[in-house]
């Protein structure tokens, strides 16, 4: 276990860990000397002496006490400074891995399950740095003390422990007994999480009712429930049975030390201190026993959460050099701000995107939005099931266009033909598998994607907004965005009067996802963060989608008034979306069919003319 610590890759200071390492040993080994002390104060005392005699050897008593309690302190406050603080540092780093993932790779994870890495499974790691170092030298330090100080007694004493092998088997066998249904228990819990998040929302409770499935459902918890019972109790009176083997095991040896020290004594080998000091060796030997042993079941709970964590940090879809930004000169300003040439795509099969431990197409949840979201889990699933990451999973074929900083460009055709797709590559959330896709002169594959998105705004149907202010979500990212510039933003996107309407203005809170505002305003907040941003390429995933008429009009005024200097990227179903745009790109089946302007691709009656008046 110390390799896999050592194997992480965290930063230890063993320059800290010494003197902590130092004090818990001396807490461990002084109180051995108040039996042997108390021994000598007995003797004396039988013998006649006085208090003023034995008052020495009682300030001993007492400084041996309190310097073993201050060790301890010290030991303890320091150690789990340091113990939580590697294991934070731990957490950081699979937060720094996880947040580096491809998202494609998100895609096929439930948030839930992510969540728990960086949450339950770091508390299960949480004792191999903290209690399980200073309790496993705390107890091995106590158990060599002990044994020394008994031999000075008289050896013989060291007999009784005899009696320890017979109840570390009996702890060992009921440990067995409890990891065997710890495995059990854990897929019970994620069992009733499943059931819980499955039929609990909105949504979920709309449909258990439309389908007269409340009872069922109930019965389904009801028999999660008494699983969980079960394994509880049988968990609970195996650990009943190790504290009986105990109890018992040291019953045992206090009788075997009384026996020992009067058959002794009685031949004159010991003095009555002696047999004394060794009976408090009865008891001081529990503590340090209990500790060797007892750090079995947090280790092994331990290993559990790092087999997780480490499956997670160890795979090549994390921490990618591909999503974090690096600096690089920008070429010189052009006209053509998003180039596409002959680009191809072909999604990649499961096993190039999964994540142990994270990665499960079949249990993840729609924790995205846009284009981001859907078509990756069909494609993956449909890559995997070919067994072949080069098997048909193709989705584009030969895409060729350009779309030029004054100019907005869309992209039609019907839903699966390939436009979310267009999308990724053109944000370089994915790279293209033949040809190449350029943003601002620079081939995407030689960009990471926080270098893309420098480039890059996007205006999405389903606005995500943070639970935080409406000028924390604006200036999200933008250290140098003033308020001037942020109600600027707010004024040309058209919200002027719902700023004045706002109590704390910009300090309002939007709430979870922005729920404080309507659909509306919260596409009109995305497009007063485009303008923020200010970046030369603006993509436009149907951002109307979800308005009427009315409100879509304002929207694509707002829009059109701000994409005078900008490159513009539409993809939407609705025409009146796509009639404003220079140029129309009709895409089916992962082919450009058709191209021109709205007027043009009309008049020639064909596909797009066709969508059109099915629209």
């Amino acid at each position: 276990m110390f390799r896999r610590v050592l194997r992480l890759g965290i930063t230890i200071n063993w320059m800290r860990i010494v003197p902590i390492l130092a004090c818990t040993a001396l807490a461990a080994a002084l109180p051995v000397g108040l039996p042997l002390l108390l021994g000598s104060i007995i003797d004396a005392s039988l013998r006649g002496a006085g208090l003023v005699e034995v008052l020495p050897l009682l300030g001993l008593v007492a400084t041996l006490a309190i310097a073993s309690a201050l060790a301890e302190v010290v030991a303890n406050t320091l150690g789990a400074r340091i113990g939580y603080g590697l294991s934070w540092q731990l957490a950081r780093r699979l937060y720094a891995e996880v947040l580096r993932m491809p998202l494609l790779s998100y895609s096929t994870i439930n948030p839930g399950v992510l969540n728990s890495r960086l949450t339950n499974d770091m508390r299960l790691v949480d004792p191999l740095f903290s209690t399980v170092p200073l309790a496993t030298v705390h107890g091995w330090v106590g158990l060599a003390a002990v044994a020394i100080a008994l031999a000075t007694i008289n050896a013989w004493f060291l007999a009784a422990f005899a009696l320890v092998p017979l109840a570390l088997w009996a702890v060992r066998f009921a440990e067995g007994q409890i990891n065997a249904t710890i495995k059990q228990a854990y897929e019970v819990n994620a069992a009733a999480a499943a059931q819980v998040e499955s039929t609990t929302s909105g949504d979920a409770v709309s449909l258990v009712r439309q389908a007269g499935a409340t009872a069922a459902e109930e019965l389904r918890f009801a028999e999660i429930a008494d699983k969980s019972v079960d394994l509880a109790a049988k968990m609970d009176s195996w650990r009943a049975l190790i504290g009986i083997a105990y109890r018992v095991c040291f019953d045992l040896i206090t009788v075997t030390f009384l026996a020992i020290g009067v058959l002794l004594a009685s031949t004159g080998q010991l003095s009555i201190g002696s047999v004394v000091s060794a009976l408090f060796f009865v008891g001081l030997v529990r503590q340090p026993l209990g500790e060797v042993v007892g750090q079995r079941y947090p280790l092994i709970r331990a290993a559990m959460g790092l087999d997780r964590v480490e499956a997670v940090l160890q795979s090549p879809n994390t921490g990618l050099a591909t999503v974090a930004a690096t600096a690089g000169t920008r070429p010189a300003a052009s006209d053509a701000v998003l180039e596409f040439d002959g680009v191809s795509y072909t999604y990649p099969g499961r096993e190039a995107v999964a994540v142990p431990t994270l990665s499960d197409i079949a249990g993840a949840s729609a924790g995205m939005s846009g284009f981001l979201a859907g078509v990756s889990l069909t494609r993956l699933e449909s890559a995997a099931e070919n067994g072949s990451e080069d098997r048909p999973a193709q989705l584009l074929h030969d895409i060729s266009f350009t779309v030029r900083r004054g100019e907005t460009v869309a992209i039609a055709g019907h839903s699966g033909a390939g436009k979310s797709t267009i999308l990724s590559l053109a944000s370089s959330t994915i790279r293209p598998t033949a040809g190449s896709v350029r943003i601002v002169g620079e081939d995407t594959r030689e960009l990471t994607e926080e270098d893309a998105w420098r480039s890059v705004s996007l205006v999405s149907q389903d606005v995500y907004l943070r639970d935080a202010t409406l000028r924390e979500n604006l200036s999200y990212g933008l250290d140098d965005a003033t308020d001037d510039r942020v109600a600027d933003a707010l004024h040309r996107a058209g919200l002027d009067d719902l700023l004045r309407q706002l109590p704390d203005g910009l300090g309002t809170m939007v709430g979870q996802r922005g729920k404080r505002f309507s659909g509306g305003e919260r596409q009109r907040i995305a497009i007063a963060r485009a303008v923020l941003r200010d970046r030369p390429l603006l993509i436009l995933d149907e951002a109307t989608s979800h308005l009427d008429a009315e409100r879509e009009e304002g929207i694509l005024d707002a829009i059109e008034a701000i994409a005078a200097n900008r490159a513009v990227l539409v993809v939407a179903h609705r025409t009146s979306a796509i009639e404003r745009a220079d140029r129309v790109i009709m895409i089916e089946h992962g082919s450009v069919i058709e191209r021109g302007t709205h007027a043009e691709l009309i008049a020639a009656g064909g596909r797009y003319a066709a969508m059109h008046r099915a629209a």
